[in-house]
């Protein structure tokens, strides 16, 4: 019975991981295109970059990070940790084609929830179950990330 609450945080954890990557793609989809549909992918960063050009290089790479996240098994807590790590450091990739400063300055946060969650993903998945209750309050932070992100995107 013991083993079966556990197990039971392990599957919260990764629910909670998982909505709150897959929300943020929800939200940012379609929101965040160039004036001519493009979304700036392989161009180099510009300090005179739009917000929406420089949004939608992000949303490109969360989207994605979304798509690895949707093929994780919810009893796999190593697989969620390693998608995680992959968006972090796909955020910290795109972040060298962002060069709007309003939509620079919110990379950092992203990229470090994932990051913090990721290691708290590979902590549950080596046992230490301490670690899910942190998801709650980790998440919580990136999930205001993401609201700062869209308000700065869809708006």
């Amino acid at each position: 019975m013991k083993g079966e609450h556990h197990m039971n945080k392990n599957l919260t954890a990764i629910a909670l991981v998982g909505i709150a990557v897959l929300g943020l793609a929800g939200c940012s989809a379609g929101g965040a295109g160039g004036a001519d549909g493009s979304t700036g992918g392989g161009s180099q960063a510009s300090p005179d970059q739009s917000v929406a050009d420089a949004c939608a290089v992000v949303n490109d790479t969360i989207e994605a990070a979304a798509s690895e996240f949707q093929d994780v098994s919810a009893e796999d807590p190593a697989g969620a940790a390693e998608a995680l790590r992959a968006a972090a450091d796909a955020i910290g990739e795109a972040s060298t084609e962002v060069g709007n400063a309003d939509v620079a300055a919110l990379l950092p946060d992203l990229e470090s929830g994932f990051s913090t969650i990721a290691d708290a993903m590979s902590a549950v998945a080596e046992g230490d179950l301490a670690e899910a209750e942190e998801l709650q309050s980790v998440g919580t932070e990136l999930q205001e990330s993401f609201t700062e992100f869209q308000e700065l995107c869809l708006s």
